[in-house]
């Protein structure tokens, strides 16, 4: 019974013993730190105490050494005598030790040393920070080195009677030596002045500008007393000056009743009086235009390698506000939006020359591996992405450093490398590297920009920077048609919105409409606030921003016979192109030429934007791409042009007959080189980095060109459409001609032709006997005009009767089988 409490009892005993070791050794440990520090505090006011009695009478009573220190016990009469005459408090100890550190180190400034000591006990002893003590250890050597010199270089000048050796010692006169055989005194005083300045400026964390400016006040301040002094001193001399001229007076009139012919000489004496001649006008100062450009790179080279690196400027673009324009034939008060609208520019740092030439030195000593041989290196930084152009040495293969493209993503750590080989117009092989830190390219930057203000483009797009860090800006009215595609967040959305951004930051609403396409229904929903400003729709459908795959085809097939209608418009006055057309009918030159059929007015751009157009394939790919293609290749000369955007580019979704209207494609980042060739025929978008990161590739480039989409937020795109929607619009949107009407001239007229669901409608009609308008808008999913329409064309038929007020129509067939003879005969 007694034994069974033991074992609890046994654990505790060995946690116990292992625990006192530890705790001895931290107590033992603090313990020899504490006597270390008291000892280090000891010899601190020990050398404190001896060089504030050092007196320069002890080194002159006696030559003083350490080596007396040991004489001290043999009863030498030399060293005894020595001791006496020594006045220093620590008696001859402190004499030796302070003549030793104030003549044989830095002089005065040695009163340094005791107080580090001082500082180094005190922090041990508390256990404080030793990081920050050496660091304050280390600006205080160097500024008594540098204090010691400065007084030795006065001392040189002439002043030896006024500076003793005991301010500078040995150290500063070696080194006034040192500096004044090199560089003169002169020279020597202004880089110990300076290189003290920056020791100080370090030391304390002084901020240069601020004292500068407290300088500057504190001048000011003085300059404004002594000049109020000034001030104050001329008015008393102005006072005597008239007091004395008042005197002179009185003399002069007296002499001149006395001696009236001296006045007379006085004034032949005295020069005439010149006219007063108009003041000549200074030619005005010339304004300078400053360009605020941000910290540019110098050229660097390599010295491991011997590879001259060579590293282009960016290109620096400068700001410009914009201007309000004025469009003629002005129907409603507009004002266009302000970029104070959009977020502010964010500057960001720029990629560090040392991070250039470790890169480009990454690179040549990879290529050099796989015994590739570089001639030179050029570097171009840009906001995302660098260029290295590197110029491959004689005998080197261009296909040998293409195929090394994983190879040097895995030894540059980089996201993905693009290497064009070679670059067009260039002998180089240009490797694009992404940056650790790439910058951010706002949309403000680049509508805010010359570049953007000054551009003469009909539909200019801010698409963003390339990688040279260049504005770049293209005319979608040129392109005339584009092509955008890329995996899902890669960008494709936010490249839609600063297209449109662009557009509405430089068109007046009677100069561009707008035909929104969303399948998606969530992308381009904010625009609808536009409707009495920028977009145009189709009467056949009752929706502002397209959302259903049917409404996309009639809206497409209005488009298309807009086009045909301004073909004919073109044709009757005798033009070639929109703009023409435009110019002429401003200048009141087609008065007059109005007929039956042809009525001329003013034609708005049209753009017509698909946010995905995947979904328009996937239901209705016949009728869409027979629409697309007719625009497509037709529209240019009317100014109707597309946009289509899609997150699946294969080849059921972007046809050949699509693509091959397409010349001009942006490409985002895909997951495949298939992909890629699809939009671009060739790979590299699929070595995209994302988040706007894309390929341009134009009518006029043989090659695509790398940009940096410009980024336009959601809250962005909201400000600028509440600011167009607050404002009063037209009375009516713009309306494209119904596609169910017959084409008769140039402005059309109601036709035979019948809508195409046609016999559905009067099936539908039949089936319920009620002839009513609101019965085919809910079984038909359509808009009221088109349903009227319908029931119009029922009537034309004789399926329904006419008109009877708030009555529906009589049903006159009764039944199917009547009604599918009739829609035979037909």
């Amino acid at each position: 019974m007694d034994q069974f409490p033991l074992p609890p009892q046994e654990p505790p005993q060995p946690t116990v013993r292992k625990k006192r070791p530890e705790n001895g050794a931290k107590k033992n440990l603090q313990q020899r730190r504490q006597v270390l520090s008291f000892l280090v505090i000891v010899i601190g006011v020990m050398a404190l105490l001896s060089m504030v009695s050092y007196s320069s009478a002890d080194e002159t009573n006696g030559d003083i050494r350490f080596s007396d220190l040991y004489k001290v016990f043999t009863n030498d009469p030399l060293v005894a005598q020595k001791s006496e005459l020594t006045t220093n408090w620590l008696g001859l100890f402190g004499a030796i030790l302070s003549n030793f550190l104030i003549n044989s180190t830095v002089g005065l400034f040695s009163f340094i040393v005791p107080v580090l000591l001082l500082m180094w006990g005190w922090t041990m002893l508390r256990s404080g920070n030793i990081r920050r003590l050496v660091y304050f250890t280390n600006y205080a050597v160097v500024l008594a080195l540098l204090g010691a010199a400065f007084f030795g270089l006065l001392r040189k000048t002439g002043l030896s009677e006024v500076i003793s050796p005991e301010w500078h010692g040995s150290f500063g006169a070696f080194f006034a030596t040192v500096l004044q055989q090199s560089i003169g005194l002169t020279g020597g005083i202004i880089i110990t002045l300076s290189l003290t300045l920056v020791a100080v400026t370090l030391a304390v964390d002084l901020d240069l500008h601020k004292t500068s400016e407290r300088l500057k006040e504190t001048a000011v301040g003085l300059g404004g007393m002594f000049g109020a002094k000034m001030d104050e001193w001329k008015e008393q001399q102005e006072e005597r000056s008239q007091r004395r001229a008042e005197e002179q007076k009185r003399t002069a009139a007296e002499i001149k009743v006395k001696r009236p012919d001296d006045e007379i000489d006085e004034e032949e004496e005295r020069p005439a009086p010149r006219p007063a001649q108009p003041k000549r006008e200074l030619p005005r100062p010339v304004p300078i235009v400053t360009k605020r450009v941000d910290e540019e790179l110098s050229p660097v080279s390599i010295d491991a390698s011997d590879i001259p690196l060579e590293i282009n400027e960016g290109v620096q673009e400068r700001e410009a506000e914009l201007e309000e324009r004025e469009v003629e034939d002005e129907e409603i008060d507009y004002v266009f939006p302000s970029v104070e609208l959009l977020d502010p520019t964010r500057y960001e740092e720029k990629i560090s020359d040392d991070e250039l030439k470790s890169n480009a030195a990454q690179l040549q000593a990879k290529l050099a591996d796989f015994d590739v041989e570089i001639a030179n290196v050029s570097v171009t930084p840009g906001p995302v992405v660098t260029l290295y152009e590197l110029v491959p040495a004689t005998g080197v293969k261009v296909s040998k450093i293409t195929s090394l493209s994983n190879d040097l993503a895995l030894a540059m750590q980089a996201r993905g490398i693009r290497i064009e080989a070679p670059i067009p117009g260039k002998g180089t092989v240009g490797v694009e590297i992404p940056n650790h830190k790439p910058q951010m390219v706002t949309i403000r930057s680049i509508l805010n920009s010359e570049k953007f203000r000054d551009s003469t483009s009909a539909l200019p797009l801010a698409m963003g920077k390339t990688i040279t860090g260049e504005i770049f800006i293209d005319d979608l009215a040129k392109m005339p048609h584009v092509l955008i595609a890329g995996a899902t967040g890669m960008g494709k959305s936010v490249g839609i919105n600063t297209i449109i951004a662009s557009l509405l930051y430089r068109l007046h609403p009677s100069e561009l409409k707008f035909i929104l396409v969303d399948p998606k229904k969530i992308e381009l929903s904010l625009y609808e606030k536009l409707k009495n400003h920028y977009l145009a729709v189709s009467p056949d459908i009752d929706e502002k921003i397209i959302t259903q795959p049917q409404n996309a085809v009639i809206a497409l097939k209005s488009c298309v016979i807009e086009m045909e209608k301004r073909y004919d418009l073109l044709a009757s006055a005798g033009v070639r192109h929109v703009t023409d057309y435009n110019a002429r009918f401003k200048d009141g030159r087609l008065k007059g030429k109005d007929t039956e059929t042809v009525k001329h007015r003013y034609l708005p751009y049209i753009v017509v934007i698909v946010d995905e157009l995947a979904d328009l394939m996937m239901t209705t790919a016949k009728e869409v791409e027979e629409s697309i293609a007719r625009i497509a290749q037709l529209a240019r000369a009317v100014g109707i042009h597309l946009v289509l955007a899609t997150q699946r580019p294969s080849v059921d979704v972007i046809t050949g007959v699509i693509k091959a209207n397409f010349p001009s494609r942006i490409a985002y980042a895909v997951s495949s080189k298939i992909d890629s060739r699809t939009i671009l025929d060739g790979s590299g978008a699929e070595q995209l980095i994302g988040r706007g990161d894309m390929l341009y590739l134009s009518s006029s480039s043989p090659k695509p060109i790398r940009i940096q989409n410009a980024f336009i937020s959601t809250e962005e795109v909201e400000d600028i459409v509440a600011h167009v929607g607050k404002q009063k619009g037209y009375s009516k949107m713009y309306e494209l001609p119904s596609a169910l009407e017959k084409k008769k001239g140039a402005n059309g007229a109601n036709g035979g032709d019948k809508d195409e669901l046609f016999e559905e409608a009067a099936r539908i009609i039949v089936r319920h006997q009620q002839g009513s308008v609101s019965l085919l808008q809910r079984r038909l999913s359509i808009g009221y005009s088109r349903a009227a329409r319908l029931v119009d064309q029922l009537e034309e038929a004789g399926i329904v009767g006419p008109f009877d007020g708030s009555k529906a129509r009589e049903v006159i067939i009764e039944d199917e089988s009547q009604l599918e003879i009739i829609l035979k005969s037909l």
